[in-house]
């Protein structure tokens, strides 16, 4: 009898532990599904704001659901970004993290249909947009054929993606926003600023950096006299006499 009583109290406790294993797991399980990110420090990020980046990843429903990101994180799962090669959502503590982005970078695009194809150094394309993204370049007078994202842009001289990767760099490092660059058969490089609204002819790709640290020293007085024309810098040469520059101004006044 005694014995009898015994395996009864032993059941009911193994009921018991059972029924308490079961509530914490629930309770696990319904804070898990609670908890979400609500700290997000946003790294890597230069064409996008952290507020437009951290909208991008954490957009949906169970975006910022804790354990979701830990089981994305784990199976690679990502959404594709615009001019985003690769994210990481890195957790600090259950409701804060780090968003690193890994940002495409273009440095031109030509308007193809109704979309802006951007492509890299390289000549890949690595992105088509509806929208101009600010500081990225048109090119111009470059004949290609069928256009294929990420995929290098069929142009008939590759030689063309290393003079722009050349420009677009020394605008960069001299600071001078550039809106678009346009290619003549000879190769001969036209390039249209957006402030001042000048047009400048570069000629070959032949001392285009002597070219664009005098363009940079002259952009303080043609924007001070508030001048509107095209500045010809194709016989400039680095460092050799009888080279030359002129602006003609829109009433086709020569100015040397």
């Amino acid at each position: 009898m005694i014995k009898k009583q015994d395996d009864i109290i032993y059941i009911r406790k193994r009921k018991i532990k059972h029924w308490i294993i079961v509530l914490i797991f629930l309770v696990l399980v319904l804070a898990a599904v609670k908890t979400e990110i609500r700290t997000v420090n946003v790294i890597g990020n230069d064409r996008y704001t952290a507020e437009q980046a951290e909208s991008m990843v954490f957009n949906g429903r169970w975006d910022r659901n804790t354990l979701l990101c830990l089981v994305n994180n784990i199976r690679n799962k990502k959404k594709s970004l615009p001019f985003v090669a690769d994210y990481r959502i890195r957790l600090k503590s259950p409701v804060s993290c780090d968003l690193i982005i890994y940002e495409k970078d273009p440095v031109g695009c030509i308007k193809y249909m109704s979309s802006y194809m951007y492509f890299d150094g390289d000549g890949i394309v690595v992105e088509s947009s509806n929208e101009r993204l600010a500081g990225v370049p048109v090119i111009e007078g470059v004949e290609y054929g069928h256009i294929v994202l990420g995929e290098k842009l069929p142009v008939n001289n590759s030689l063309i993606f290393s003079d722009i990767l050349n420009v677009t760099q020394q605008m960069e490092l001299y600071e001078i926003g550039c809106d678009c660059i346009s290619f003549d058969e000879l190769m001969n490089i036209t390039v249209r600023l957006t402030e001042p609204e000048i047009t400048v002819e570069f000629g070959t790709n032949e001392d285009i950096s002597a070219k664009i640290s005098v363009l940079k020293d002259m952009l303080p007085g043609i924007t001070e006299r508030g001048l509107r024309g095209t500045l010809d810098l194709k016989n400039y040469k680095d460092g050799q006499s009888g080279s030359s520059s002129s602006f003609k101004l829109e009433d086709d006044t020569d100015t040397e």
